[in-house]
């Protein structure tokens, strides 16, 4: 089970860290936290605590999002594809990336709509902004989040337009790769799964023994979108549980 440390003991440490914000399973965290644990990275966890300078993870960083991931004294790594690649290279096995060239490059590219800007997260923490915006009643975000969040990651009115389409088409492409099959590529776990299971809490969160998280987030994290909950099939929905029960740490630590 993972435990949490204060960024400063994490600052301090050797070896692999990662900073996360507790209580809200970011999906781009919770994926790395879900590599590290299917390839049995030893990864000290780290979170604001009250013994930390106020906002100490962009004191140490340079910017207040989440992951964070150090390793040793090398680079800050931020990035879903520089954490993968930094976890393959200290963990080659088990690969979680396709050694076949052109199954390599479908599968980056299938992520890419899922973890990359305008892809299924982005659009998705799109959607929730405006919720917030609009005052949906009783799933929105407050107004003093929601603004400090859309000034963070631009809140850009024709990308806003775009969110709901560019999620149902990812969606149809990913159900379509996915047929009938447990995993997405090659027949055995790549991150492109991880990928997945963590981004669709976005959608359809975990329940509440195996994710959990306040109401109110599980309120603005669910979907209420008719489009969204139409275009995640069952196959996807039964894929997200899958990956869970067999790779990822359950319930997912908070």
């Amino acid at each position: 089970m993972s435990r949490f440390v204060s960024i400063a003991e994490a600052r301090g440490a050797d070896g692999l860290r990662m900073a996360c914000i507790r209580r809200i399973p970011s999906p781009w965290q919770e994926a790395a936290k879900g590599i590290f644990h299917a390839k049995g990275l030893d990864c000290l966890y780290a979170a604001q605590t009250d013994g930390d300078v106020e906002e100490a993870i962009a004191d140490w960083a340079g910017d207040s999002s989440f992951p964070v991931v150090a390793y040793r004294k090398e680079k800050l790594r931020t990035g879903w594809v520089e954490i993968l690649l930094l976890a393959e290279r200290l963990a080659p096995e088990p690969a979680l990336i396709p050694a076949d060239a052109g199954q390599r490059a479908w599968m980056f590219g299938l992520a890419h709509e899922i973890c990359g800007e305008m892809g299924i997260g982005w659009c998705m923490r799109l959607l929730m902004l405006k919720a917030g915006m609009d005052h949906s009643e009783g799933v929105a975000l407050p107004p003093e989040p929601t603004a400090k969040l859309a000034a963070k990651y631009g809140f850009n009115p024709t990308h806003v337009a775009r969110a709901e389409d560019r999620v149902v088409a990812v969606l149809g492409v990913l159900a379509e790769v996915l047929g009938d099959a447990e995993y997405f590529i090659g027949g055995g776990l790549s991150a492109l799964d991880i990928y997945w299971a963590t981004m669709a809490n976005l959608i359809t969160p975990l329940d509440a023994d195996r994710l959990p998280m306040s109401r109110f987030m599980r309120g603005v994290y669910a979907s209420k979108n008719e489009r969204v909950l139409a275009a995640m099939t069952p196959a996807l929905a039964a894929h997200q549980t899958r990956v869970y029960e067999r790779h990822l740490e359950l319930p997912v630590p908070m």
